[in-house]
């Protein structure tokens, strides 16, 4: 499966682009703010239905424009024209073949898509946001009932933190509203619990191999994931109702699911805390490389990878290592940034698949080979 043809129109920075793509390496160069990771931003948001980097629909309309519309035809047996079309004064509309899509959680996954990119370093240095993120774009690309699941976990939590907003601020309210969503969350929680901790097992094999290969060292590398309440169904509530009287004072939930953290290990220690800036660095290729392999076990077939400016985050050995590591039959379609035309040599003498090269500039994009 790969992306063949991209249209954009007011997307970012551009205010029209067509362009047919490579099934195997895609080479794409230009500076900085030319528009880059934008191309990549719009094949991330044509498989997963939103930005990669959190942005809402409003922010990526280009400027003194009023909608976007990206277009994308994805090829295996058939082909597929994929459209998603934004207006400020609208909403947003996903259509396939023409024809609307009802529910997102039945398409997130047709088309399985892994991105890196520089800001990842929050995968490893930041709060646990991220890591949640990174095991639910995951699952939710295999598993449907996983991504309802999901969103009906987090309006629930909307809901239940508005109730106890309100009971807090007029000392009254109904706690039986409360306890309703109490139960409802914890039946949930308890699936979630297993598919997460289900993934990181699965993981984490795949992490230490990649870790080794690209780091060339004899660290123990792993994962583990930690639930933030555990047990039952029934032994779950219990936590909840522990601790509603906090709740009430911080007006939020703070048990449940939405508190769950992983934490990426070397030798049984957390990166975060005794990592270098190389390991840093090298631990979120390896995960995110580890998630590509999980991802095609899963889909029995290749994602898409989207590396953006590789060269920025690890050194030449290890950009080396990476790029041996995906120059096999065991990754498919890749795109490829980077700011220094002049480096291509470099990346082309890794790669022995055939390369197409783009070249950025100004919000356009020309095909060099």
């Amino acid at each position: 499966m790969h992306i063949s043809k991209l249209k954009l129109t007011n997307f970012k920075n551009y205010s029209f682009a067509d362009i047919s793509f490579s099934s195997g390496y895609n080479l794409i160069t230009g500076k900085n703010g030319e528009g880059k990771t934008n191309l990549l931003d719009a094949i991330y948001f044509l498989c997963m239905t939103k930005s990669y980097f959190h942005y809402s629909e409003k922010n990526v309309v280009k400027l003194d424009a009023n909608f976007f519309r990206i277009e994308g035809h994805f090829e295996d047996s058939n082909e597929s024209k994929v459209v998603c079309k934004y207006r400020l004064d609208g909403g947003k509309v996903f259509e396939v073949n023409d024809k609307e899509i009802g529910r997102y959680s039945h398409y997130i996954g047709t088309f399985p898509v892994v991105m890196i990119a520089p800001n990842d370093i929050h995968l490893i240095e930041e709060g646990s946001e991220e890591r949640r993120k990174f095991i639910d774009t995951s699952i939710c690309q295999v598993d449907m009932h996983y991504l309802q699941a999901l969103n009906a976990y987090n309006k629930l939590l909307k809901q239940r933190n508005s109730i106890l907003r309100q009971i807090n601020r007029n000392q009254s309210g109904q706690y039986d509203l409360v306890d309703y969503y109490t139960h409802q969350m914890a039946a949930l929680c308890v699936d979630i619990i297993a598919k997460r901790a289900e993934f990181t097992t699965q993981v984490s094999a795949g992490f230490d191999r990649i870790y080794d290969t690209i780091t060339e060292s004899r660290e123990v590398a792993g994962c583990n994931y930690f639930p933030n309440v555990k047990g039952t169904e029934v032994e779950i509530i219990s936590e909840f109702k522990a601790a509603l009287r906090k709740d009430l004072i911080l007006e939020r939930t703070t048990r449940g699911i939405h508190r769950d953290d992983l934490e990426f290990l070397l030798h049984g220690e957390p990166v975060k805390r005794i990592g270098s800036q190389g390991q840093i660095k090298s631990a979120i290729f390896a995960a995110k490389l580890a998630q590509y392999q999980w991802l095609s076990e899963k889909k029995a077939e290749l994602p898409i990878l989207l590396l953006d400016d590789i060269f920025d985050k690890l050194d030449h050995d290890r950009v080396g290592k990476v790029l041996q590591l995906i120059d096999t039959a065991d990754y498919g379609q890749i795109f490829i940034t980077d700011t220094y035309a002049d480096r291509n040599r470099e990346i082309l003498s890794y790669l022995h698949k055939p390369v197409s090269q783009y070249q950025v500039e100004a919000g356009g994009i020309h095909v060099r080979t």
